[in-house]
């Protein structure tokens, strides 16, 4: 190996010097995205609300006249995008830089959840972990899961509404989240109360609440994380160390339930079996089977909160929007008729259907606020220097409520994507540009969570009209849409409303098969 000369050293020396400078001036010369005025120290921490936070950024679009924008907390950069185009140049063409995520001391530090797939760090275990799931979920596979989703949606939810009208919320959460039980760790479901169900709504709305850009002040401030528990005001202290103790319980319970079913033979296709099983002689089997273990826990939280929040988002439309209910049912009653349920070979012939659900993901965008991305290097975009390590906010709210895409967005008008009966290709699509995220970052299995929504509002459009309770004056109950205002998942605050079954349709005699189904295994 050849030895460097001190001349050689101090060469180099000079090169990293001149880099150094070259570096600064350009940080200097290049002006950052507009901002809002900041503070010594604390940038604009203080000025970053706790709830709404997508409505805030939007707002500071039209204050600071840009749809991007910089802010900064305790020395940390954040840029907001409120722009589709945008946030597909930086976050999809320039992807090798922006796909990492930052460290948000709630869910990192406070939580202690670091083995978690969605919010890694790009590198090579994030590849692993992403790629056992594109092996087992991948589109050439949707027809078997389809199959699941079916059986949970005529076995749980629609025998759940007709017996019980009363808690449609209840039984949206428990069909959503034992058909992700089932397509995740193949383990029989309750058809009604489900412990472990339960286990995970509780554990996985307060980890979605962890990641929230707004919920805790912990995560604009970081350096509250060092805060003992025993100190007042530091419930978030013991609200993480609970959220951690029942993710753990999360991941491990139901993982070595389905372990010990394979051992028995007894273990339904699902991604823990097959993914083990794919696994099993190979020399890193050990370290592979850790990485399913992690990877379950985010399959089966990503397909249970916004799936449940996007359903009761249709619901609520229907019932505010009752032309748009009828319109939706005459189209599914011309193609199903009134002997059968509805199944997936229907959907391409219930376009109406379908720009409702585009709608729905629309009106109420079910991840305001996009998971932050993290750039990995510096940046230059249009003349705006962006520094490396740096947050990346996309928000989805401002991107489906803009005005000039959208007119009137506060109005839930399936019309905007359909025109004569023929699906709209010059407009924007929710489900594309901004629902499930961006690049490399991309939700995996959106096309699962777009199949299992369509099959949903099918079937509830077929069997059932929504419409608004009444009180014990027998008016009705007015039910303004207001969703949930500082959580990663925009789910519509709990309303009241009635279903009951259609004239003309037998509901009963469509689900006799199903009304004694207690466990779907």
């Amino acid at each position: 190996m050849a030895i460097l000369s001190l001349r050689d050293i101090i060469f180099l020396c000079f090169c990293g010097l001149l880099h150094i400078i070259y570096r600064n001036q350009r940080r200097s010369r290049l002006p950052l995205p507009p901002s809002l005025p900041r503070w010594p120290l604390v940038g604009n921490a203080f000025q970053i609300p706790l709830t709404y936070v997508h409505v805030f950024y939007q707002e500071l679009e039209r204050k600071l006249g840009s749809k991007i924008m910089y802010l900064e907390a305790f020395g940390r950069s954040i840029i907001v995008i409120n722009d589709a185009r945008i946030a597909k140049e930086l976050l999809e063409k320039r992807s090798a830089l922006y796909s990492s995520r930052p460290r948000l001391a709630m869910f990192h530090d406070v939580v202690g959840a670091t083995d978690h797939f969605s919010m890694m760090p790009y590198g090579e275990e994030w590849r692993n972990h992403r790629r056992l799931l594109q092996q087992h979920f991948s589109p050439k596979t949707l027809s078997r899961d389809q199959e699941r989703t079916m059986e949970f949606v005529r076995k749980a939810l629609l025998p759940n509404i007709y017996q019980d009208p009363q808690h449609v919320h209840d039984h949206v959460r428990g069909c959503i989240g034992g058909l992700s039980l089932s397509l995740t760790y193949g383990l029989p479901v309750l058809r009604n109360h489900d412990p472990l169900i339960q286990l995970s709504e509780e554990t996985l709305s307060a980890s979605v609440e962890a990641v929230a850009p707004g919920r805790f002040l912990v995560n604009i401030v970081p350096m509250l994380k060092y805060v003992p528990e025993w100190v007042p005001g530091a419930t978030f202290k013991t609200i993480g160390r609970q959220t951690g103790e029942q993710l753990n319980l999360l991941k491990e319970g139901p993982y070595l339930d389905t372990l010990k079913r394979m051992d028995d033979g007894t273990a339904p296709v699902s991604f823990v079996a097959t993914s083990l099983e794919k696994y099993r002689d190979a020399p890193d089997y050990e370290h592979q089977a850790l990485h399913i273990k992690q990877t379950a826990t985010d399959v089966f939280a990503a397909a249970s909160e916004t799936s449940v929040a996007a359903t009761m988002t249709f619901v609520l439309a229907m019932f505010n929007y009752p032309d748009v209910q009828r319109k939706a049912q005459e189209e599914v009653d011309s193609v199903v008729g009134p002997d059968r349920l509805p199944d997936f070979s229907d959907r391409p012939r219930l376009p109406y259907l379908s720009a409702i659900i585009k709608e729905v993901l629309r009106w109420n965008p079910i991840v305001p606020m996009s998971l932050p991305h993290m750039t990995t290097e510096e940046d230059v975009y249009e003349g705006y220097y962006i520094p490396k390590d740096c947050t990346i906010m996309s928000n989805t709210y401002a991107i489906l409520y803009d005005k000039e895409i959208f007119p009137n967005p506060k109005e839930f008008n399936p019309n905007r994507f359909i025109k004569d009966g023929i699906l709209l290709d010059n407009i924007l699509d929710p489900a594309v540009i901004a629902t499930f995220g961006f690049g490399r970052r991309i939700c995996p299995g959106a096309h699962i969570g777009l199949s299992t929504l369509y099959l949903i509002c099918a079937s509830i459009l077929s069997l059932f009209d929504i419409s608004q309770a009444l009180d014990a004056d027998g008016k009705p109950i007015e039910a303004v849409p207001e969703f949930v205002a500082a959580s990663l998942v925009s789910e519509p605050l709990p309303f009241e409303c009635k279903f009951t079954p259609r004239k003309g349709k037998d509901a009963e005699g469509l689900l006799q098969d199903y009304l004694g189904i207690e466990v779907i295994s």
